[in-house]
């Protein structure tokens, strides 16, 4: 099927539109309903041994899952998109531009520009990690991007937890939907982003680094980018289509 073909049986505007405003509206209810930060301090002892005060997995432990699951992902991310972009720079420089390669173009823009924008509001938000918390025996008393927002706790150039950092490259594999004809929007293109992200969530998790709300709040972040970059790409390619 051509480029223009999956662009006549796009899913319409409003699709995306109410993608954009569940993402919206999950973000909100994770930053600002309390309950879902009683909900992570019930949920995050299960990977914590208070009698022994140790993590499911030490964040200290430099050990093979940490090779696996942290180091070998990120450098595995880092060079697969690395060498993405020159294929793609490649393929502009020699004229061998598809309309294919837009579509890629575009998937890597949002499995890079996801964990950017992560990483940015981690700076700037000033929550802790789990780890880092007298509760779970660190230096820190706990805060949260609700405490932040109402100003109920100061900034700390120390505390950069929130949202979760580690699984916004697996979650940025959610650019993988601009590769989807419209008929599998919701299908297996969608499966290595939210297979990717939740094992690198989970893992964190299990560290201390991040609570379940923390890893939500960056898939959700993730799904709203790719979200409004096929909305993008549809219009792009209708408008194209009708000449």
């Amino acid at each position: 099927m051509t480029d223009l073909a999956w662009g006549r049986h796009a899913s319409p505007a409003p699709s995306h539109a109410a993608e954009v405003v569940i993402c919206l509206a999950v973000i909100g209810l994770m930053v600002l309903w309390p309950s879902v930060h009683r909900f992570d301090m019930m949920l995050e002892p299960v990977f914590f041994d208070a009698g022994h005060t140790r993590w499911l997995l030490p964040p200290g432990d430099r050990g093979w899952h940490f090779l696996v699951a942290y180091k070998g992902l990120k450098i595995a991310f880092g060079v697969a998109g690395g060498a993405l972009a020159v294929f793609l720079l490649f393929r502009a420089a020699t004229r061998r531009w598809r309309a294919f390669d837009t579509r890629v173009l575009a998937a890597l823009c949002v499995f890079v520009l996801t964990p950017l924008i992560v990483g940015l509001l981690k700076k700037l938000t000033g929550v802790s990690c789990p780890v880092q918390e007298t509760i779970f025996g660190g230096p820190y008393p706990h805060v949260a991007i609700w405490d932040r927002l109402f100003a109920a706790a100061s900034y700390n150039t120390h505390l950069r937890c929130w949202p979760a950092g580690h699984a916004s490259a697996g979650f940025g594999l959610m650019g993988l939907r601009l590769l989807a004809p419209a008929a599998q929007r919701l299908g297996i293109y969608w499966l290595p982003g939210l297979a990717a992200g939740w094992s690198m969530g989970l893992y964190q998790m299990a560290r201390g680094q991040h609570y379940l709300s923390h890893t939500i709040v960056t898939m959700m972040l993730a799904i709203l980018l790719s979200s409004l970059a096929v909305a993008i790409r549809d219009r792009m390619t209708v408008r194209v289509d009708r000449g």
